[in-house]
């Protein structure tokens, strides 16, 4: 078990112990980013995702991309339970959430917005470039997390998909706020356990309290399945996974196809299957270690790849579709990986480093007031974020208003704490005279 392990002493030495010990998360990560894009290619090819095969075996709704989805959070429910676990800074959390999601992200908007665009968009350079529309993409997408219209993008007979430049993008919303509301709730409960009781708790009143869910819309939906992961992380770190373990759940996975319902199961029974591979090292961890972890780069340039051979081609047929858009979503998933993303994920260390050192600049010692007035205003300001029917959203601004709101909170804390020590050091010199 984790719990009895030694630890790594360095930074260095705890990504490695990490990479060693979920090798297999990296190759996970790869099938599920083609199975996005296997899925997207019957839907973008035909118009419907009827022939795709895990429909046609199970019925509708039951894509296969969209058990990708769930297994991305899942994975990332687990590990990033794990890295609180292992150092519960916020400050380390944070930087290390928006350098790994950002980056990527901000240049794959602009790479559709002012490279795919151009090249498979009706109009003219002149019009497409002087179109409102093209920076309001940029600014939308990159506000939401999400996706827009660019002017003319895409240009073949189905208007209704040609009409969608990134299909892929809507569950990078959810994602990010499951990364706020893990962070939330570590400040509250502040143990492994109680955060997997209370997160497992949460996502199962989702599933059955429309009411529920409907209160808190910008996580409902993805929710179990990333609070699957937080809640293997503990099980993991207290008892492990086995074959045994694992050839049950993938009985009970089997046997819940049979009642329609492993969709729910998916998120019990296929986290612990997800956790136990991962443990073990497979041919798409070895890809991923030679290549490198392009599985992020693959989810998000798959949609805009398919939508540019199908615009070129013009083709019905899924399987052609896929063939070759699948190269072109990888070669752009390589240049982001190694000239975006992991440029990136290097600084996260330096960057975490001199945000402590402007925050200790800033408060005054001691610096547990501004630190606690930071975490309340934090903690008030995320459960508005949650219950807001329509603030998280606009995910970029929401984040930059809890951001200002921590450091507000910070801040009054720390003042309302020495004038506070005055006044009683006051008083205490007084009564002494």
């Amino acid at each position: 078990m984790i719990g009895s392990r030694r630890q790594p002493t360095t930074i260095q030495g705890a990504a490695v112990a990490t990479t060693q010990q979920f090798q297999g998360f990296d190759g996970m990560r790869l099938v599920a980013a083609l199975a996005v894009i296997f899925s997207h290619a019957f839907l973008i090819a035909t118009g419907t995702e009827e022939s795709e095969p895990l429909v046609r075996f199970f019925g509708g709704g039951h894509v296969a991309g969209l058990y990708g989805v769930f297994t991305f959070f899942i994975i990332s429910g687990f590990l990033l339970a794990r890295s609180l676990a292992s150092k519960s800074s916020a400050i380390t959390y944070t930087v290390n959430r928006v350098l790994r999601i950002f980056p990527g992200f901000l240049f794959c908007t602009l790479v559709v917005a002012f490279v795919i665009g151009p090249l498979c968009t009706s109009l003219t350079p002149r019009e497409y470039f002087s179109s409102r529309m093209l920076y309001n993409f940029v600014r939308l997408s990159l506000d939401s997390l999400g996706d827009t219209t660019l002017p003319g993008v895409y240009n073949y007979p189905n208007l209704a998909l040609a009409s969608i430049v990134n299909g892929s993008l809507w569950s990078l919303r959810y994602e990010a706020l499951s990364y706020v509301f893990l962070l939330l709730l570590w400040m509250l409960f502040r143990t492994s356990g109680r955060v997997a009781a209370v997160i497992g708790t949460v996502g199962l009143l989702t599933w059955v309290s429309p009411a529920f869910a409907n209160a808190i819309p910008g996580l409902a939906y993805t929710l179990p399945y990333f609070a699957a992961g937080v809640c293997m992380y503990w099980i993991q770190n207290r008892y492990g996974t086995n074959g045994l373990g694992a050839i049950a759940c993938a009985v009970l996975l089997a046997i819940s196809v049979f009642f329609g319902i492993q969709p729910y199961t998916f998120a019990l029974f296929g986290a612990y299957l997800i956790v136990f591979a991962g443990e073990r090292p497979n041919v798409g961890s070895t890809v991923a270690r030679k290549i490198g972890d392009c599985s992020y780069g693959l989810y998000l340039y798959g949609w805009p790849a398919e939508q540019i051979v199908k615009q070129f081609t013009l083709t019905a047929d899924p399987w052609r579709l896929f063939a070759m858009a699948a190269p072109l979503a990888l070669a752009l998933a390589l240049i982001s990986c190694h000239l975006i993303e992991q440029p990136a994920m290097r600084l996260r260390v330096r960057v975490a480093a001199r945000l402590r050192a402007v925050v200790a600049a800033r408060l005054a010692p001691p610096y547990w007031p501004g630190i606690l007035g930071a975490k309340i205003a934090f903690v008030i300001g995320a459960i508005f974020l949650f219950l807001s029917g329509w603030r998280w959203w606009f995910f970029l601004e929401s984040m930059g208003e809890l951001l200002l709101t921590a450091v507000v909170g910070a801040i009054v804390a720390s003042i309302l704490f020495r004038v506070t020590r005055k006044l009683t050091l006051g008083k205490v010199v007084t009564s002494v005279d």
